[in-house]
């Protein structure tokens, strides 16, 4: 079975474009933060989205050495695949459009021509796209994919519905595993990837940035918006995660938390990550970026995957930046208020 390796990404966030402006403002000593939507540009809808997804998906292909001089290069476009996902429909000159516009877009503005799908898994969007484009490599359907999501700030009617749910920060913070957390401000961003079978990418001259050597899906039908009440479900797809890499939990060090803010999903989260390392836990370094860039939505998984490849590469762990009172009920180590170096 084909070994499946990054060799290429990009970024375009609340923080800035590209990856070098991100990682920047994120690894900085006491990090950046986003504070509110005023901070934002409070652009909405599928232009926005697109712009967002095509600035990064062109660095990741830049990077991994597919796109020259304004054209595809180096792999036939018919085995390359794109899954450039957005979890909600977007408003679009007084209409909404299915969130799949933005990955034709994205496919038609790079002639991509091989597997083309759109996943819509809420915050999970853009991990289930990278997972769905690691599969369509394992299955020799693909030697490259284009895998990521892209999400702008939320059109006031998403907005409302989040509030409805209580789930908004009310001092308009973002403050992960913080004893004083009330939630989270929105962000907007695309994270995208370019995943590649290892013999694809030794044929092409490539290093790999890193291997995607396990990954696992999982729902819970707890509730429509809430986790069960311990957290075992999310552990249940950790574990399966780590056994399909043929990782023990001694081997992971470093973990970019989902971290919103909210009372709940920290606190359940904390119980997931306990039942996965046991008495490894309280070893792991621990960040929780969305204090740093705000609630990306549907694009938090890959640009959040792209944060933890950049962890790697530099050694270093980000803070969670505004951890300022921890939480005695989420007793782990989540890098509070400033990051460090590490070996991993």
């Amino acid at each position: 079975m084909p070994t499946v390796v990054v060799t290429g990404m990009g970024l375009s966030t609340s923080l800035g474009e590209g990856l070098e402006a991100n990682w920047k403002r994120l690894s900085s000593p006491r990090g950046s933060v986003i504070r509110g939507p005023a901070a934002l540009k409070e652009t909405t809808g599928l232009l926005r989205a697109t712009q967002l997804a095509e600035q990064a998906a062109q660095e990741a292909l830049e990077g991994a050495g597919l796109w020259r001089n304004g054209s595809l290069q180096g792999l036939d476009p018919q085995r390359i695949g794109s899954t450039v996902s957005a979890s909600k429909p977007l408003w679009n000159q007084g209409t909404w459009v299915a969130p799949e516009a933005v990955g034709d877009a994205v496919a038609e503005r790079f002639g991509v021509r091989g597997e083309r799908r759109n996943v819509i898994a809420a915050c999970a969007t853009g991990a289930y796209a990278l997972s769905l484009g690691a599969s369509w490599i394992e299955e020799g359907l693909c030697d490259a994919v284009l895998a990521g999501s892209a999400e702008p700030f939320p059109h006031p009617l998403y907005a409302s519905g989040f509030r409805q749910l209580g789930v908004l920060s009310e001092d308009g913070v973002t403050r992960p595993f913080d004893k004083r957390r009330s939630g989270f401000v929105f962000g907007e961003g695309a994270g995208m990837v370019v995943l590649e079978s290892e013999s694809s990418a030794r044929q092409r001259g490539r290093t790999p940035l890193a291997r995607l050597s396990g990954w696992a899906l999982g729902a819970d039908s707890h509730s429509p918006v809430a986790f069960n009440s311990n957290g075992a479900r999310i552990a249940s797809v950790a574990k399966r995660a780590l056994a399909r890499a043929g990782l023990g939990p001694k081997a992971v060090r470093h973990v970019n938390a989902h971290g919103t803010a909210t009372r709940l999903n920290d606190w359940i989260e904390t119980q997931a990550l306990l039942q996965v390392f046991g008495k490894e836990a309280d070893g792991l370094m621990i960040s929780a970026t969305k204090a740093s860039t705000g609630h990306l939505l549907g694009a938090s998984g890959s640009v959040e995957f792209v944060f933890t490849v950049l962890s790697l590469l530099h050694q270093w762990v980000p803070p969670t930046a505004t951890l300022e009172e921890p939480d005695p009920e989420c007793p782990l180590d989540y890098t509070p208020g400033q990051g460090h170096a590490a070996h991993f």
